[in-house]
C-alpha cells in the first residue's frame, strides 16, 4: 500500500470520525432535551389524568353538598338573627274567649344567655288558663314554627274552682310553658376572638 493510499484512508477515517463526533456533539443536547421532554410529558399526562379525576370528584361532591343543603333546609330549623318575641307572641297567641281560654300572658324571664359561642337563648314563659285542647294547640304550634325554639319546661295543674263544670263546659287548667328562644346575633358570629 502506498503512502498516498494510506494517507487517503487516514483522511477518510478522520473525516468519518470527525463527522460522527460532530453529529454526536450536535445531537446529544437535543437527545437529552427530548428525554427530559418525555419525562415532563409523562408527568403532565399523569396530572391531566388526575385533573379529570379531580373534576369528577368535585362534581360528585358538589352534588352531595347540594343534596345535603336541600336536606338541611327540609329537616333543620332556622336560627334567626333576632329573638323576635313579638312575632312569637303573635304566632302562639290564643283567642281569649272566657270559655276555652280565660287568660294568656307572655313574660320574658331573663336577659339572653350565650350558648355554644354563636347562639343566644332568651327564656320566655307563657302562662295560660285554658282547656287541655288549647294548651296542646300552643305546644303543637311552637313545634311547627320554622325557627329553632326549645321547650324547656311545662307545668299543668287544675284550676281551683268552687263551681263544678257543667256538661258542655271544659275543665280549665293552668299551664306554664317555658321556652328557650334561640337566635344568632350577627355580632356574635365568632365569639372565640
Amino acid at each position: 500500500m502506498s503512502k498516498v493510499a494510506r494517507n487517503e484512508r487516514l483522511a477518510i477515517a478522520a473525516t468519518l470520525g470527525g463527522a460522527v463526533l460532530l453529529t454526536w456533539l450536535s445531537t446529544w443536547p437535543d437527545w437529552m432535551q427530548a428525554r427530559e421532554n418525555l419525562t415532563v410529558a409523562a408527568e403532565l399526562q399523569r396530572k391531566v389524568g388526575d385533573l379529570d379525576r379531580a373534576e369528577a370528584d368535585l362534581a360528585r361532591e358538589t352534588r352531595r353538598l347540594a343534596t345535603s343543603r336541600d336536606r338541611q333546609e327540609q329537616e333543620c330549623l332556622r336560627v334567626p338573627a333576632t329573638a323576635d318575641v313579638a312575632g312569637l307572641m303573635q304566632a302562639l297567641s290564643l283567642e281569649v274567649d272566657g270559655q276555652r281560654v280565660r287568660d294568656q300572658t307572655f313574660t320574658v324571664m331573663d336577659r339572653p344567655e350565650a350558648e355554644a359561642n354563636r347562639f343566644e337563648v332568651l327564656p320566655l314563659q307563657i302562662e295560660m288558663e285554658a282547656d287541655f285542647e288549647r294548651i296542646w294547640r300552643v305546644l303543637e304550634q311552637s313545634e311547627r314554627l320554622p325557627r329553632l325554639l326549645r321547650i324547656a319546661g311545662l307545668e299543668i295543674s287544675l284550676v281551683d274552682s268552687k263551681e263544678e263544670p257543667g256538661g258542655d263546659e271544659p275543665r280549665m287548667l293552668r299551664a306554664a310553658l317555658a321556652l328557650d328562644v334561640v337566635y344568632a346575633p350577627a355580632q356574635h358570629g365568632d365569639r372565640s376572638r
